[in-house]
């Protein structure tokens, strides 16, 4: 019989910052490069998706709970997720909603990403406690797309 596991993988996510700052009066640059990398092992499990808005509601993306389910990602098994705002010309607000009614969202700019390590938030000002993630949820124009990216073990 046919060996049919799946292996895991490492995911590794490089971020490059590249920046050169000039002076008008010297020819030497200020250099602000950084690239930053981080891996994440053991990722068996991957969702990518692109999706239409069908209007400007606020539109839930992913759900996550404590055990996995028909379209429900166990929490504590997600390692990253990256939401892409598709548009060139409109900001899309993107955000999770927390067991307590609570919420963190932030406007993502044309054609920019957002990345999130874990699935916890607070929507509280203070933040000294972070709360359980039910929802990823984005809000947009009709049309706006959208990709969606997440990883876990």
């Amino acid at each position: 019989m046919a060996d049919t596991d799946i292996n895991v993988g490492t995911l590794t996510v490089t971020i490059t910052e590249a920046l050169s700052v000039g002076h008008d009066v010297t020819a030497d640059a200020r250099d602000f490069a950084q690239t930053m990398t981080h891996t994440f092992a053991s990722i068996a499990n991957v969702s990518k998706r692109i999706l239409k808005l069908a209007n400007t509601n606020l539109t839930e993306v992913a759900t996550f709970g404590s055990a996995e389910s028909v379209g429900i990602f166990k929490r504590a098994d997600v390692k990253y997720i990256r939401v892409t705002n598709l548009d060139g010309s409109d900001a899309l607000q993107v955000g999770l909603d927390d067991e307590d009614s609570d919420a963190g969202y932030t406007s993502l700019a044309p054609a920019t990403s957002i990345m999130y390590t874990g699935t916890t938030v607070e929507g509280g000002n203070g933040g000294t406690t972070l709360d359980n993630a039910t929802a990823l949820k984005v809000k947009g124009v009709a049309g706006h797309q959208v990709e969606v990216f997440i990883a876990s073990v």
